[in-house]
């Protein structure tokens, strides 16, 4: 994986990344069984979280940090140091997309990240925010070598890296590109984050 062609996303992909989003996240611990417990139906899971995600990754193609695979195979979105992960526009947008696909729970969903906050060490670092991988694409190591070709950009440049895995199952993958366990938090009547970080390493 290598070889994998990555870019930047544009305007033009931010429905077919957050379609890849809604996806990825579907059945995740967090973003799906406790965010959408309130809908069992996996297509209007998929639905709503394709709404619930669009405006974060219209703000992270506005900074730059969107990185995709060819055909949104596998997307990563990562905050580059001193900037905000949704600007003030977007923001708007997501509380209003938030009330609207979560109802009842997102007030709940909104507390949520605010521990997600919270929990971010002081510092200057590259933050990856979100990776998911298309169903139809998995298991062919597209999200880490995903990974991996931002890593190799900071490695260069001497940059860490912090992380959140809201999927215990991905904590052995993460460490396997160099990540380290920080710590942890809980969700507010949810389950508990791992948080992990990656010092930067120096090129052979």
């Amino acid at each position: 994986m290598s070889t994998l062609e990555v870019r930047q996303a544009t305007t033009a992909d931010i429905d077919d990344v957050s379609l890849t989003l809604a996806l990825g996240f579907a059945d995740d611990p967090v973003w799906g069984s406790w965010a959408f417990v309130d809908v069992p139906d996996r297509a209007e899971r998929v639905r709503r979280q394709t709404a619930f995600w669009r405006p974060f990754v219209a703000a992270a193609v506005g900074y730059g940090g969107m990185m995709i695979a060819p055909e949104c195979s596998a997307v990563a979105l990562w905050v580059p140091p001193g900037v905000d992960e949704v600007d003030s526009e977007n923001e708007a947008v997501a509380a209003e997309v938030m009330a609207e696909v979560l109802g009842p729970r997102a007030g709940l969903v909104e507390a949520g990240f605010e521990a997600f906050g919270a929990s971010k060490p002081p510092g200057e670092y590259w933050y990856l925010s979100l990776l998911a991988t298309h169903p139809d694409h998995r298991g062919h190591g597209l999200g880490m070598a995903l990974v991996g070709h931002h890593l190799a950009r900071l490695d260069a440049e001497g940059v860490p890296t912090y992380l959140e895995s809201t999927n215990p199952v991905n904590i052995a993958r993460y460490q396997r590109a160099g990540y380290s366990l920080l710590g942890a938090f809980d969700l507010p009547d949810g389950p508990a984050v791992d948080t992990m970080w990656r010092d930067a390493r120096t090129p052979d």
